[in-house]
């Protein structure tokens, strides 16, 4: 696509300069990365000010808590904060053809169009805390306005993860969909599984090892082959015991027959 006279910088080794707007989860793990990896932090900006200075002083990097006092001269800026922000930004922000891109899963890339016309979408498919020292293996999703954007986000996100994929937000959306049902809709099923253990007086821990054998599972053999249970089963006497020990849990007793179902109607 041709943007006429945008000058972007010629990048020795990759190496480059970034603004983090945000100071959450995907901004300390970013922001860690992008360091570790050799580029430059320069400025941490959050509204929330003792945040912005937590992370920068790691990062080694001027904090703030204004957007007027944003640098104006570095390769990247990224928006690494929650999607309802990503449109208050989009009306706040203005930065002419500097490269922008947020981090959103569900957030469509045109969502900051105003803030330039050089615009991307780095996605990390992972599930990410501040509070963790070691970060997994993340991959990216990326999104460009055009070709230049594409060939700096790509150059940016090599340097910091060995996955990388070219989506358009729709596709983002259905991968940001998958993981949820991977990961938030898993840990909320063994939460209650936890709560109901701890109301019953029964030892949570003991199931600690099928936990970990579910999802170490995963890494030989595919999901659907490796389903078992009452509910592929049909076994209808078990589940119904199993029912009858969840009245004076409400959700478990309406999640329990909608799960057993999908399962015998997928296995069917």
């Amino acid at each position: 696509m041709e943007l006429g006279p945008c000058r972007f910088r010629a990048y020795k080794n990759h190496i480059m300069d970034i603004v983090i707007i945000g100071a959450g989860n995907v901004a300390h793990c970013f922001g860690h990365l992008m360091k570790l990896h050799g580029h430059h932090v320069k400025q941490v900006i959050s509204r929330n000010k003792e945040h912005a200075r937590e992370l920068a002083e790691q990062l080694h990097a001027e904090p703030s808590d204004d957007l007027i006092d944003i640098d104006m001269e570095a390769d990247v800026y990224l928006l690494a904060v929650g999607d309802d922000v990503i449109v208050e930004l989009n009306d706040q922000l203005r930065l002419g053809r500097r490269i922008v891109v947020h981090t959103a899963g569900a957030v469509p890339m045109d969502a900051i169009s105003r803030i330039s016309v050089n615009t991307g979408v780095m996605y990390p498919l992972q599930s990410i805390r501040k509070e963790s020292k070691n970060y997994p293996e993340i991959p990216l999703l990326l999104e460009a306005a055009n070709d230049e954007v594409l060939k700096r986000l790509m150059a940016l996100s090599q340097s910091i993860s060995a996955s990388i994929s070219v989506v358009n937000s729709q596709q983002r959306l259905q991968m940001h969909l998958g993981a949820v049902f991977c990961n938030n809709f898993t840990n909320h099923l063994i939460a209650l599984a936890k709560f109901y253990c701890e109301q019953e007086g029964r030892d949570f821990s003991l199931l600690a090892p099928i936990i970990r054998e579910t999802f170490q599972r995963l890494d030989k053999y595919p999901p659907e082959s490796m389903q078992t249970g009452p509910a592929i089963r049909n076994d209808e006497r078990t589940m119904a015991l199993h029912e009858s020990l969840l009245t004076n849990y409400p959700s478990m007793a309406q999640i329990y027959p909608l799960l057993s179902e999908s399962i015998h109607q997928f296995h069917k």
